[in-house]
């Protein structure tokens, strides 16, 4: 009896053996050990930073230095598919402050099931610029994209604050011309406030990377409030040029014409009122627009942004064209210019397979005489011919 115990003893043991020996090579087959299990782009968390920024001095990290790449090794799943894997720069780990830049090494955070015998991270140490610190305040523009509702304009961009303080490392300070908000005013019919990022931009006039806004200490968060206040679109405002000066002995001014004759002018309420009493129209002072001495025809190209500013809360919509064709007709004593439509020009000698058109609404003529003789011709009075014959 004992010995038939003692044989099935033996069964059992070789039979644990066996299936240990089953169950490692079966694991080893379902979930492997998978080596350098790559992790590219890792962002490194900045850690301890108050051990430079409490000296007075600043730092920066060049962009390529900003993310590493991670090698695992472990089981299979373990070590796929992770998104956990975070790393970190301690500033108190710098190697040596005395050089610039100094290194500090790159570690592994704490991720679950991973330890840092399993890692390889390339660079194993990063650069950290180390250099005096800057303050500058800056105002802050605000600015708007986008087209609000129709009849309206984006009139005024304020911020809230108006201004900021940056502080951060000089040479990076010192590269920072301007700071603006941009916020959309797509679709817009009243005032509002909105929160914007701010943006940095250079001594170039570009914008720089949001990654500089790491560095610095930045009051009210990297965040500002815009306030937009839309003005109202006015059209059919007439523009009426003025003069100065006199033309050349024996001629005269005998009118002035603009193109376009009539514009759309956007302006606060107040403004509008104020162009209303004026007759809804825009004057060209007579300072732009000077005869003196001349004898024919001058044509002067203003532009509007002369005549309005948005310091008198007035500007003119994008759409609008910005400038206008001044022509001053002038003419020899006795003499005036009629406009004749071309339709009323009356064709001859055309053949009965053409049509004739024209690429212009009118044409001026002039004409001379007594004076009571061009003050009793009316333009009806003047026929025009075209002979198309031979």
């Amino acid at each position: 009896m004992k010995k038939k115990l003692a044989n099935n003893l033996s069964l059992k043991v070789i039979s644990v053996l066996i299936a240990c020996v089953i169950w490692i090579l079966v694991s080893g087959t379902v979930d492997p050990v998978r080596t350098n299990v790559r992790y590219s782009g890792v962002k490194v968390e900045v850690k301890n930073d108050g051990y430079i920024l409490d000296a007075g001095k600043s730092y920066q990290i060049a962009d390529e230095y900003q993310t590493v790449t991670v090698y695992v090794t472990g089981k299979k799943s373990v070590v796929e598919g992770r998104t956990d894997i975070a790393v970190e720069a301690d500033l108190t780990q710098i190697v040596n402050m005395d050089t610039n830049p100094a290194y500090v090494p790159v570690t592994l955070k704490s991720v679950s099931g991973i330890s840092e015998e399993d890692v390889t991270i390339i660079p194993k140490t990063i650069p950290v610029t180390i250099e005096d610190t800057a303050t500058k305040e800056f105002l802050v523009t605000g600015m708007s994209t986008g087209t609000p509702g129709s009849g309206y304009v984006v009139g005024e961009c304020t911020t809230d604050p108006e201004k900021i303080q940056i502080q951060g490392p000089e040479s990076v300070v010192n590269k920072i011309k301007s700071v603006v908000a941009t916020v959309s005013a797509d679709g817009m019919t009243m005032d509002a406030t909105k929160k914007a990022k701010i943006t940095l931009i250079d001594q170039n006039g570009e914008p720089m990377s949001e990654e500089y806004l790491q560095f610095f200490n930045i009051s009210d968060d990297h965040y500002v409030n815009v306030l937009m206040k839309l003005w109202r679109v006015q059209d059919d405002v007439k523009i009426k040029a003025n003069y100065s000066g006199t033309p050349a002995k024996g001629y005269q001014v005998d009118k002035i014409t603009t193109t376009p004759e009539t514009i759309s002018i956007a302006g606060s309420e107040a403004a509008l009122k104020k162009l209303e009493n004026n007759g809804n129209t825009l004057e060209i002072p007579g300072e732009l627009i000077n005869v003196d001495g001349i004898n024919s025809d001058l044509e002067a190209n203003v532009k509007l942004s002369a005549l309005i500013s948005e310091e008198d809360e007035l500007k003119i919509p994008e759409e609008v064209g910005q400038s206008v064709a001044v022509k001053v007709s002038i003419l020899p004593y006795g003499s005036r210019e009629y406009d004749l439509k071309t339709d009323a020009i009356q064709i001859q000698g055309l053949a009965s397979d053409l049509r004739a058109s024209y690429n212009k609404d009118k044409i001026s003529i002039r004409v001379k005489g007594t004076e009571a003789n061009l003050d009793a011709l009316k333009t009806g009075d003047i026929k025009a011919v075209i002979d198309l014959t031979g």
